[in-house]
């Protein structure tokens, strides 16, 4: 629980001082280089996510335009992107600003990472080889026409209506608050095609479990939104603790229609389609340990650490 703890006290100090935030980010990861190792995570989940998208959702990969928001400080979506489907599609990050110093390490990560192969996305393969000389990431992004949007307001965001195939982001959504979710899935409703699909991974762990794997994975769901917005409630720790059942009625109020929601389960990382799946999981706080605002916490929402919502706009 100590490295928790540390963990917590420094993001504390940064998170709370004015412009502390930004100065962590700049520290971390344009000096310390710390979104190379992001760049590793995406290639181990991408091919997953490709494989969900046409096998679960039923989308055909050749051709789909692809939106991904908060796509992080590295060009990864944009080559993943394009070697998938043929178009690099677009990115939209808030916080995020997409670096020169990532493109190599992107590059290499998506021709390795096992996405599926056709041979559209083989022939493909030696455009985006080509790129790592690139001078800058932007020129790369743009060689292979991506559309890239920093800085932007998720609740009012610039791009066209219907003119996606597919919204994914990855654990991003789970740090907004209630309100700016439902105005982010409202303009997800906007952006989308009929047809087309909502891909979000959130990550229900308290985040302090990343840094101390000791720390029970829903921790924080023991303390009151008053506690919690006292210790946790800046810009780099917060998590809006909403319940699968709960980001489900957001989905649904925005107009969307359910394919499914996968729940991972710990230790093993395994994704389930039913909420039956992850029951034989060892829960991530007891429930006489839960604060009395998650009353409505099913059993299996106390075993999910992450879920992978798969909604789509009607036809």
């Amino acid at each position: 629980m100590l490295r928790g703890i540390a963990k917590a006290s420094l993001l504390g100090v940064f998170g709370r001082i004015p412009g502390g935030a930004g100065a962590y980010q700049t520290m971390t990861r344009e000096w310390m280089g710390t979104q190379a190792t992001h760049v590793d995570k995406l290639a181990r989940v991408w091919p997953g996510y490709a494989a969900t998208w046409s096998t679960t959702a039923g989308l055909e990969l050749e051709g789909l335009r692809t939106w991904v928001h908060e796509g992080g400080w590295t060009p990864f979506p944009f080559l993943a992107g394009y070697l998938l489907t043929g178009n690099a599609g677009m990115v939209t990050n808030v916080h995020g600003r997409v670096l020169d110093r990532y493109l190599a390490r992107a590059v290499n990560g998506v021709l390795s990472c096992g996405l599926p192969s056709t041979p559209e996305s083989t022939a493909r393969q030696p455009d985006v080889a080509r790129l790592r000389w690139s001078e800058h990431t932007a020129d790369a992004i743009d060689e292979i026409g991506g559309e890239l949007h920093q800085g932007v307001d998720p609740g009012n965001n610039p791009l066209d209506a219907d003119s996606a195939d597919l919204c994914h982001s990855g654990g991003v959504l789970e740090h907004y608050r209630r309100d700016d979710l439902r105005k982010f899935l409202s303009e997800g409703f906007r952006v989308l095609a009929p047809g087309g699909v909502m891909s979000h991974v959130f990550d229900h762990r308290d985040h302090l479990h990343h840094a101390d794997a000791s720390w029970p994975y829903l921790w924080h769901l023991r303390l009151s939104p008053q506690s919690y917005q006292a210790l946790f409630g800046h810009r780099l720790l917060f998590h809006n603790r909403l319940l699968p059942g709960e980001i489900a009625r957001l989905f649904e109020e925005a107009g969307f229609e359910p394919i499914v929601i996968r729940r991972m389960a710990l230790p093993d990382h395994t994704y389930f389609d039913d909420e039956s799946g992850v029951l034989a999981a060892a829960p991530g706080i007891d429930r006489a340990d839960l604060h009395s605002s998650f009353g409505e916490a099913s059993d299996a929402d106390l075993r999910t650490a992450a879920a992978h919502y798969l909604y789509r706009k009607p036809r």
